[in-house]
């Protein structure tokens, strides 16, 4: 009993010293992130494949997309310092912090500034909002927030994103359909295995071209939405955290996000004139 006692307040140690290891803000002793660009004179921009923020041009290893085109304006801006060029390193949505904290990302756009996250890295902007939606199968004809929010409606969501919380948030009583794929979300939809998946209106405008099946494009009411952030390095050097801030805010109210975002779309074939009207920048 001793031994297996003993054991396990071992196995309990190294996983506390595993997860604490985790998410540990970069040291002071660690080069800071604005000291590493001017050194390198490069970006190493977060990407991750997903359609329209960061994707590969068709027969090419050319990286496209709207967070391509901000990664660029962010070279251009800091020419100033030094930074000849940028370089996408590839990353998910659930590895992301560990590698912004290590310094293997700089920054990755478009990430929800959860609390838990917020324990490893910090985040800048917002650099827009994300705006949340519906696309129902074609057999469920859901408007408002409180059609979705009931025990027989089957929502699908990507599991472990910000559309599973969302989801708890607008339709808590609704049955949860969650899924470990992007692709398999639309596809449950039109399979009949949900009345509707749960997504943010960038995203959604692109699962409705890719899947025409899909039944009607909702932007229920009351709108919802989470401002989406850039996130960073949480070090002693608050550089730049404060040069991305500051960048983020001025594209933003500017409106040239949003002028990124909707050339974007419209560079993979869907047209404007079928775009929503509010994108919730």
């Amino acid at each position: 009993m001793r031994m297996k006692s003993t054991f396990g307040l071992v196995t309990m140690a190294v996983s506390a010293l595993a997860f604490a290891l985790t998410m540990a803000p970069v040291t002071a002793s660690a080069e800071s992130t604005w000291d590493r660009i001017k050194k390198t004179g490069k970006l190493n921009a977060g990407c991750i494949i997903h359609i329209p923020y960061w994707y590969k041009a068709r027969g090419s290893d050319e990286w496209v997309g709207w967070a391509i085109e901000g990664t660029k304006q962010m070279a251009k801006d800091l020419k100033t310092v030094g930074v000849k060029g940028w370089k996408c390193e590839m990353t998910t949505w659930g590895t992301a912090a560990l590698g912004i904290q290590s310094g293997k990302v700089d920054y990755l756009f478009a990430m929800q500034a959860t609390p838990i996250r917020a324990t490893a890295i910090t985040f800048a902007g917002p650099l827009y909002n994300h705006g949340f939606m519906t696309v129902n199968n074609k057999n469920f004809k859901g408007r408002v927030w409180a059609d979705y929010d009931k025990p027989s409606v089957k929502i699908a969501v990507i599991g472990g994103t910000s559309t599973a919380l969302v989801r708890r948030f607008v339709a808590p009583r609704a049955t949860a359909v969650e899924l470990p794929k992007a692709a398999e979300v639309p596809l449950s939809v039109i399979a009949g295995r949900a009345d509707a998946m749960i997504t943010t209106v960038i995203n959604g405008v692109v699962a409705k071209q890719k899947n025409p099946d899909m039944g009607d494009f909702v932007i229920p009411t009351p709108i919802f939405s989470f401002p989406a952030y850039v996130g960073v390095a949480n070090e002693p050097d608050k550089r730049f955290r404060d040069f991305v801030h500051w960048w983020a805010e001025w594209y933003r109210i500017r409106g040239q996000v949003e002028t990124w975002v909707k050339d974007s779309l419209v560079g993979i074939g869907i047209k404007e004139d079928s775009l929503p009207e509010k994108f919730y920048f």
